[in-house]
């Protein structure tokens, strides 16, 4: 017989999970230009994020679940409730402690953020992003083709050109109000009790201060220093140092071997290879719907994301399936493109794998967003998309058209050139974080154009060793301007040092991580089914019985090219004892490809998920062709 306690907690699931989903599904509308009226859609989304966040920030909801929860604690005999109730009303005290704001004062303030966000998301949406072609003219394109040029274009001149377009974007946003909502963010965040907006974000996301979020960033800082100032010394050394520029590095440090890689990384083999490497590894979504859309175009959100529109949860016993959708930006026929789409496949797919494997009571611990810790999320996606520089799944599954495997004197190369600057891309991911972090410490009557971009070149400076600044100009990286993902990309530097100390316990455990079928089993029970239950912290020690550490990353970043050589012919000898993943693919999704709203393949009316691969191969080649 159900307790008292379950109709309150009955109410309290399915109003979140509605309005929850109204609001994702507005976003997806938004973020994939499926709409005539951005505008129109804008508010609507607006509109749907306002409810949503008076849901969860009315103080009234937290008291009254206190004092549910106290009373279920309390109680004794026919009145004392389940275990899964006490599961329930903790995860809700848990989930409104991290939103619910008492001012009502400070709750207006919020609703006033998002609308500023919504209005300067329209107009970033509608900027006139390009380069100025060397040659003459000006070449519309968006953040996503500026990012690939830099890394594939042979010709230097054209990558500054990119690389300008790409800091146009800083300047764009400064000019269109993000200034005022940085200094509303921070009004915020000092009502609400905490340093500034950034200690108030990771409070409620992360459950650790600011403070201590860096102190783990200093560290890795640290780490680092001498192995990224050795990769520009490298590049200097052998190009020549008025070449190591901003907009050459990437280029300098893998953009020849990119090209060359690129024929193993087929844009139309990419949905097969993501679905038989995840099969391998015994990773299901457990009925979830799957709907994905990775082509680049006009009105699309210029970068991957993933969203659950529908939590996975038990809804008093019954299982309840997840919806969840992701996106990339690949552009089919260009240099990487193909390389591009698998990582989002492997990186979102991870999201998903984790989203839709959350076995708990109640919608509130399978929600992407606090109390939900985005370092702890992002372990997911990164120590899946990883696996994709491993040598020995390129030996296994980077072919080209013809099925020929990649050689190893390729392998090897980048190996090399990529590994000479491991430790520069870490220090990247840091610069974000590290500017974000400058940002919100800069006094109201400070937070002008002009002094926001000199703190910003200065962090960039000390962290990449570079001149002119980052090879990715911080106010692009579309985070900072989004509410949802504002003060979050600590979450990537730590995920990176949880994903580096997870792929040590598997190697230690088992001896490979490519065709693992222990891995899926092993991140379902440790990490997924439990949801947010657990602190990121306790998640990683919990699996790997140690306490996250910067170790672990820092020791992969400082190896030298010949060390990281070494340890892939090792990784190679082992792959020869292990079988590769014969069966079919079963992933347990009901999965649908979309290109805005064409469907582009569903597997349910395809025949399964190898049929729907191929005609999704067929449907890439043919826009490629198209665009030749």
């Amino acid at each position: 017989m159900p307790s008292r306690f379950q109709a309150f907690l009955d109410e309290l699931n399915h109003t979140y999970e509605g309005v929850h989903t109204a609001k994702e599904n507005a976003f997806w509308a938004v973020m994939m230009g499926l709409t005539d009226d951005p505008d129109a859609a804008q508010k609507e989304l607006d509109r749907r994020e306002i409810e949503l966040n008076r849901f969860l920030q009315d103080p009234e909801h937290l008291a009254r679940v206190r004092a549910e929860l106290a009373e279920a604690e309390r109680a004794e005999g026919d009145d004392k409730p389940s275990e899964e109730d006490l599961v329930e009303l903790r995860g809700w005290e848990r989930t409104f402690a991290s939103h619910a704001i008492d001012s009502a004062e400070a709750r207006e303030l919020a609703d006033e953020i998002i609308a500023d966000e919504g209005r300067l998301a329209v107009a970033r949406g509608g900027m006139r992003l390009g380069y100025a072609d060397p040659g003459g003219g000006f070449v519309e394109a968006s953040s996503v083709r500026l990012g690939v040029m830099l890394q594939s274009e042979p010709d230097e001149a054209l990558r500054r050109a990119a690389w300008e377009g790409l800091r146009s974007i800083e300047g764009f946003v400064l000019e269109h109000g993000f200034l005022d909502i940085v200094k509303k963010r921070n009004r915020l965040g000092k009502m609400l009790g905490a340093e500034d907006y950034y200690d108030w974000k990771v409070r409620r996301a992360e459950g650790m201060s600011k403070r201590e979020v860096f102190d783990l960033l200093d560290e890795l800082e640290e780490l680092t220093r001498a192995s990224g100032q050795r990769g520009v010394d490298e590049l200097a050394a052998e190009h020549g140092a008025e070449r190591v520029t901003s907009w050459n590095l990437r280029y300098l440090s893998g953009g020849e071997v990119t090209r060359d890689e690129d024929p193993y990384f087929p844009f139309d083999a990419a949905l097969e290879r993501w679905g038989r490497s995840f099969a391998a590894m015994g990773i299901e979504y457990r009925g979830a719907e799957l709907v994905l859309d990775l082509v680049d175009r006009k009105g699309k959100y210029e970068n991957g994301f993933m969203h659950g529109p529908v939590p996975a949860w038990r809804d008093n016993g019954e299982w309840r399936p997840a919806r969840i959708q992701f996106t990339a930006n690949a552009i089919p026929g260009m240099v990487g493109s193909g390389s591009r789409a698998t990582q989002t496949l492997f990186h979102e797919g991870g999201h998903a794998a984790h989203f839709a494997n959350v076995d708990m009571p109640s919608p509130c611990f399978s929600q992407e967003f606090a109390p939900t810790s985005v370092a702890f999320s992002e372990t997911q996606s990164m120590f899946l998309d990883s696996l994709l520089d491993d040598a020995d799944w390129r030996a296994r599954y980077a072919r080209d058209a013809d099925g020929k495997p990649m050689p190893w004197e390729l392998v090897e190369r980048g190996i090399r050139a990529r590994q000479k600057v491991r430790a520069l891309q870490v220090r990247q991911m840091l610069t974000v974080c590290y500017a974000e972090k400058a940002l919100y410490e800069l006094a109201d009557d400070e937070l002008t154009p002009e002094s926001v971009l000199d703190a910003i070149r200065a962090v960039e400076r000390r962290l990449s060793f570079l001149d002119d600044g980052s090879p990715r100009p911080v106010l692009s990286v579309p985070h900072l301007i989004t509410g949802d993902a504002s003060a979050y990309y600590h979450g990537y530097v730590l995920a990176e040092m949880a994903v580096f100390q997870t792929r040590d316990f598997f190697l230690a455990r088992d001896g490979h991580l490519v065709d693992n079928p222990r891995i899926g089993p092993s991140l379902r029970a440790a990490y997924w089914r439990p949801g947010n239950s657990r602190t990121f912290l306790e998640f990683v020690a919990e699996l790997t019985g140690a306490p996250l550490s910067a170790r672990h990353l820092a020791d992969s970043a400082n190896r030298t090219a010949d060390q990281a050589v070494g340890a892939a012919r090792d990784a190679l000898e082992k792959l020869e004892t292990v079988p590769p993943f014969q069966g079919e693919v079963e992933l347990d999704a009901r999965l649908r490809v979309a290109h805005g709203h064409e469907t582009v393949c569903d597997a349910a009316e395809d025949g399964g998920f190898e049929a729907s691969a191929k005609r999704f191969g067929v449907w890439v080649a043919e826009r490629a062709a198209a665009l030749a």
